[in-house]
């Protein structure tokens, strides 16, 4: 799947020139880094807007089978990146240049969040005034004042925006974390971490949610909080990951340990737990052994908390991955091998890599194109086909963000080099022909 007149050659930048390698070359680490984040923002993409549309093509998809989704994923590699290029800033620099560099990210993503929030504040006070159907934007037009600045102090978001500003907070105490890193506390760290996961189970930032919303309720100013994710119990997917780039960028991950034979059986084993807890998705949200079973099952599970069965699932399926990569090639035995192969060929697709690359940009596109899907046909009853071929649209729909923005990217470069062109001076004894 290529689209050369779209997508442009891959050069692997940003991360070519922070930290070693282990197996694959820098290029090659680097772009499937991307091809992770671009999977999982083109089937976060068709997910949301299969909320709307029902298709079958929208369930033929990871998410049916285990529970494992994409925000995890896109967390997770979220962190690795920032550990790896941030952390690899304040190696190669110092903490200054790492702290400016942060917030300087913070005010990129702050602004896509802001501008979000504003855009549908607009389109809810314009589609109520008239009527309309208002989708998914009836939190703020039943709350403009009280909703919109909740959502802009990050205390409040609408549907399917809960990653930017939990990806905002994680940001704020990044450059905290690296310096903690560096000068060796990383086990207070791990500890910290651990403490606000088993803290984020307990039911107490809920309890206090709601008895804020009472209290502003009481005092005429009712609003829903909370941003979905419990930012307290995603942490650990977050910071987990930038621990790994970090050390990734002080060339210190090493994870040959894998060849190891012992991992070998390790990963077989792990291959049938995954599709043990893919057949328990089923049973679970089928209702395969019975409705009370199912209730009774889901009620010990939390996503928004991300509960004990997620953080172990992703543990798993990390280290399938993380195993194939680097001891899968070279296991001996072929079929493995080949789907090591398979799997390092899929998530290195030019297709993948290109909106990896402009991630953040894909992201608030998809955020603002399943609102305006929302709006025009959430409830309505449309043929199989239609809902089908809306789906794909969707997908291919978000190239447009990657596309413009790798233009725009483009544009600035050759200007900072004409730029640099045009003042540098002439070598002595050279003349313009």
């Amino acid at each position: 799947m290529s689209c050369p007149g779209l997508i442009p050659e891959y050069k692997p930048s940003p991360y070519r020139d922070v930290g070693t390698c282990v197996r694959l070359g820098c290029a090659m680490r680097y772009a499937i880094l991307d091809g992770f984040r671009g999977f999982f923002l083109l089937f976060m993409g068709i997910i949301h807007a299969n909320e709307i549309f029902h298709g079958i093509l929208g369930k033929l998809n990871h998410h049916y089978f285990g529970w494992v989704e994409d925000a995890q994923g896109f967390v997770f590699i979220s962190g690795f990146v920032v550990g790896l290029v941030y952390g690899g800033r304040y190696l190669k620099k110092n903490y200054g240049s790492m702290f400016r560099a942060v917030y300087r990210r913070v005010r990129t993503i702050y602004s896509h969040q802001a501008g979000l929030i504003l855009i549908f504040l607009a389109a809810a006070l314009l589609i109520g005034s008239v009527g309309g159907n208002l989708g998914l934007l009836r939190q703020y037009w039943n709350a403009p004042f009280e909703f919109t600045v909740a959502s802009l102090l990050l205390m409040a978001n609408s549907l399917h925006m809960g990653i930017l500003p939990m990806y905002i907070w994680y940001m704020l105490i990044t450059p905290f974390v690296l310096a903690g890193l560096r000068h060796g506390y990383g086990p207070l760290i791990l500890g910290v971490a651990i403490l606000a996961w088993f803290f984020a189970q307990t039911g107490l930032m809920e309890t206090g949610t709601g008895a804020l919303e009472d209290a502003l309720a009481a005092r005429g100013h009712p609003v829903n909080l909370g941003i979905f994710f419990n930012i307290l119990g995603w942490q650990v997917l977050f910071f987990g990951g930038l621990w790994l780039g970090f050390k990734q960028a002080a060339g210190t991950l090493d994870l040959s340990f894998l060849k190891d034979r012992a991992y070998f059986w390790l990963f077989l084993v792990g291959m049938a737990a995954m599709i043990g807890f893919g057949l328990l998705d089923r049973v679970v949200y089928d209702r395969w052994i019975s409705p009370e079973f199912s209730t009774a099952f889901l009620e010990q599970t939390n996503r928004p908390n991300f509960s004990v069965i997620y953080p172990i699932t992703f543990a798993l399926d990390l280290f399938l991955v993380t195993w194939l990569l680097v001891a899968g090639p070279t296991c001996g035995v072929r079929i493995i091998a080949l789907l090591a192969a398979l799997v390092e060929w899929i998530f290195t697709r030019r297709f993948l890599v290109f909106l990896g690359q402009h991630s953040l940009h894909v992201f608030s596109f998809h955020i603002l194109l399943v609102y305006v899907l929302a709006a025009l046909f959430l409830g309505r009853d449309l043929p199989a086909l239609v809902d089908n071929l809306m789906l794909i649209g969707v997908g291919l729909s978000l190239y447009l963000p990657a596309w413009v923005h790798a233009r725009m990217l483009a544009r600035d470069k050759a200007r900072a080099q004409a730029a640099r062109a045009a003042t540098t001076p002439t070598p002595a004894g050279q003349t313009g022909s």
